[in-house]
This record gives C-alpha cells, structure tokens and sequence, in this order.
C-alpha cells in the first residue's frame, strides 16, 4: 500500500482519480495507432540506430503542473510509451532509456514507492503490447538487491515472454542501473575468470570489457537525449557514449513531442559527422 501523504481525504481521492485517468489514457495510447506514421524524412541508412534518454524532469514537471511529483512521473510514462512508437516509426532499432538509477534510491521513500507502483503496473502493459509490436525488452540493472519482488516478478515476466520478439525494436529499460557500477561488476568478473584461468590478463582488451556489458546484445548508442535542460551524463552508460552525438534538451521529460525527436534525427544525419578519432 503507498501513502502519497496528499493532505486532506478529498485530496487524496482527487489524486486517485486523477492517476486512474492516467492510466487509462496511457493504455489507450498503447493500443492506439497514433504517431506511427514515418515523417523525418531521412533516408533509413541515416536514422541513428541506437538511441539512449535519459528521461529527467518528471519531478519538477509534477511540481509545476500538478503540485506533485508523483503525477509528472505518470505523465513521463505515457511519454516513454508515444517515445517507443516515434522510435519505430523512424526506423530506429535499438531504445534505451534511464528510467531509475542506482542513486535514486536515496529519494524520499514515498516517491520511490510511486515509482515502484508505476513500474508494476506498466509491466503488464509493455509486455502485452511489446509482443503486439514486436518489441523485444531487457532490464538492466547493477543492483537488484533492493527492487521489490513484485516489481521483479513482473520485469523477469516482461522479459521472459518478449524474449522471441526479433527484427523490431530491441527496448532496453535501466532500472537500478548505474554505469560505475556495471564497469566495477565487469572488473569483478574479469578478475575471477584470470583467476579461475579461464582468461589471461594479456588476453584483456576493449572487445573483452564490450562483452561483459550489459548491453551487449547491442551497438553502442549513436544519439543520447537528455531533457530538462541538464548538461551531464548522471553515471549513464558512460563506457557506451564514447563516441555518441549528445543532444540535450531544456524541455522537461514529460513534454517531449514527436516534433523534438523528429529534429534531432534530422540533425543526426544532415549535421553530424562522426570521424570516431580518424
């Protein structure tokens, strides 16, 4: 049971109803057929195939519209949703978006507990929709010692059942995550394979650590966005972004429109040149 701590009991039903119309909303937009229309333009060979957000604003867009947190996180949500479908619409292959970090969790417990919540419920509609779309779902995480179960039980289900889904969108959710400590759980392993003999220490390069990583199912990111006007990676991916074009938005999160992704992609491909060191 979560608390949210609104105040008076009239408030707290406002807000209740006020989530419970977010939701429906946000499963109306799953379903729904909206925004999956090609319109960048750009020739499919040009559209990054790998893009990475980090999702952030939902707080202080919350604060701003609604007096709460805890509905700008809803509304980030839906954004997730109508992002995906931008997605492949373009044509782009691979999402991979900042929902939690390994350092929220020393956010307020009742905010925390919100976004649990959210996560529960939006397993189930991203796994049924997932497998409608073709969308294929990894969970990485650097610490899942202190996700609740349910909210395990629902992304190992997720998961599980998208696990078929190939030729589409490849959605990678960090949940838990933090790159240091992907790069220090790599560390770990490595050091246990020299010294178990599985691998020698002269043996470790680059293409060593890229297997070891948790998203090395896939190419590393060619755009990162990151909106609310922030300039700062806040311990994403940071082996991944070597080489990756930085976008950097001032809108909050929640109210990103297709339009936002539409001229990053067309900048990407007419006004970006990446020489990768040559």
């Amino acid at each position: 049971r979560i608390i949210f701590g609104f105040g008076s009991s009239i408030n707290c039903q406002r807000q209740s109803c006020d989530l419970s119309e977010k939701e429906s909303r946000a499963r109306e937009s799953l379903l729904s057929g909206d925004n999956t229309q090609r319109e960048s333009g750009v020739d499919l060979s040009l559209v990054p195939k790998h893009i990475a957000v980090i999702m952030d604003g939902n707080r202080r867009y919350g604060r701003e519209r609604y007096g709460n947190v805890t509905q700008g996180h809803w509304d980030g949500s839906r954004t997730l949703v109508e992002f995906a479908k931008w997605c492949i619409a373009e044509g782009v292959q691979v999402l991979t978006v900042y929902a939690f970090s390994s350092e929220n969790w020393n956010r307020e417990q009742s905010e925390i507990a919100a976004l649990m919540n959210i996560f529960c419920k939006y397993c189930d509609e991203l796994r049924i929709q997932a497998k409608k779309r073709n969308i294929r779902i990894h969970v990485l995480s650097t610490d899942t010692s202190k996700i609740p179960a349910p909210v395990k039980e629902g992304i190992d289900r997720m998961v599980r059942e998208t696990a078929h889904c190939s030729g589409g969108l490849t959605m990678n959710i960090c949940l838990s995550y933090g790159s240091r400590g992907e790069l220090v759980n790599v560390c770990r392993t490595l050091a246990d394979e020299v010294g178990r003999g599985e691998i020698q220490l002269h043996d470790i390069n680059e293409s060593t650590i890229d297997k070891r990583l948790l998203t090395r199912h896939c190419v590393d990111p060619d755009v990162v966005i990151r909106t609310s006007g922030e300039y700062r990676l806040s311990n994403f991916l940071l082996w991944q972004l070597a080489y990756t074009e930085m976008f950097f938005l001032p809108k909050q999160w929640p109210a990103l429109e297709k339009a936002d992704l539409l001229d990053i992609i067309r900048c990407f491909a007419r006004n970006r040149s990446r020489r990768f060191g040559k």
